[in-house]
């Protein structure tokens, strides 16, 4: 972060120091997770390490390193240079309203506005004006907490830029931001694991690992369901909520460059050249 403090010394870079921070152990995840199935299941590592390193696996981790190098360090100036947009008096000026709750309550209510405003970007991603740029999270044939990091760069910056945004317009303190960031990385990391939990009950509140692998469907009445992110009750209160049990059915698309990065990270920017942008597949 030194570097980019240099190069823009104008900025407000604590928010940069606690990203930082914050994001320092996402480069390790995928160790910490490899070591801990070998240690559980160090009598059978072979079958172990086709399990954490299946077909695909390669492609989310150069987006995992291309994610802590590239896309990390890009997001964090652009929340700054949108805080500061905030604070010169664009958007609604609600900031009272937000130091008047307590920091638990003000937390939740970030937790779920964020939500609400992530489900109607995810459903837009689906449209065959953005499906070019979503496509690639879905790609992944083998789905599991790995495959979260799938995405591609114009994806998580127009993500950054709808749900950081209207979080900042309407006067949603910083660290509430930050907190909600967070939350949701870990969360997501959950509901893409390769499990069969569906939550019982408490799937109707929060949406589980079985609700978002139904999401992840190949074909079938799964496609175009299970927007949200953590809260369930978006999907059910929009006609969109489809959990019938635990999900066993193929996930990824079945599209040519499914193995390989450079290919879909080129994929978008030649539709959009040749002016046929994929199928709307999902």
């Amino acid at each position: 972060m030194n570097v980019v403090a240099t190069i823009v010394p104008a900025m407000n870079f604590n928010l940069l120091d606690h990203l930082s921070s914050a994001y320092s152990m996402v480069s390790v995840e995928a160790g910490a997770f490899l070591l801990l199935s070998l240690i559980l299941q160090r009598k059978n590592l072979i079958a172990v390490i086709a399990k954490i390193w299946p077909q695909g696996a390669t492609v989310n981790f150069i987006c995992l390193l291309m994610e802590v190098i590239l896309i990390m360090p890009l997001l964090g100036i652009l929340m700054v240079w949108m805080h500061e947009m905030a604070g010169m008096g664009i958007g609604v000026d609600l900031r009272g309203f937000w130091t008047e709750l307590s920091p638990l309550l003000a937390f939740a209510a970030t937790l779920f506005i964020a939500d609400g405003i992530s489900y109607a970007r995810h459903r837009l991603e689906h449209t065959r004006w953005l499906w070019p740029v979503h496509g690639m999270h879905h790609s992944d044939r083998e789905l599991s907490w790995f495959s979260a990091y799938r995405q591609h760069p114009l994806n998580r910056l127009g993500a950054v830029v709808f749900d950081i945004g209207l979080l900042l317009l309407i006067g949603v303190p910083l660290w509430a931001i930050y907190a909600n960031a967070l939350a949701r990385h870990y969360y997501g990391l959950l509901t893409h694991a390769n499990v069969p939990w569906t939550f019982g009950w408490l799937g109707r509140v929060l949406v589980s690992p079985a609700m978002h692998r139904w999401h992840h469907v190949r074909e079938g009445q799964g496609v175009g369901k299970n927007f949200a992110t953590i809260f369930s009750v978006f999907d059910q209160a929009f006609g969109t909520y489809y959990v019938p049990s635990a999900c066993h059915l193929p996930t990824g698309l079945m599209d040519e460059g499914h193995n390989s990065f450079l290919a879909q990270i080129w994929a978008p920017f030649k539709a959009l050249a040749t002016s046929s942008w994929w199928p709307h597949r999902r």
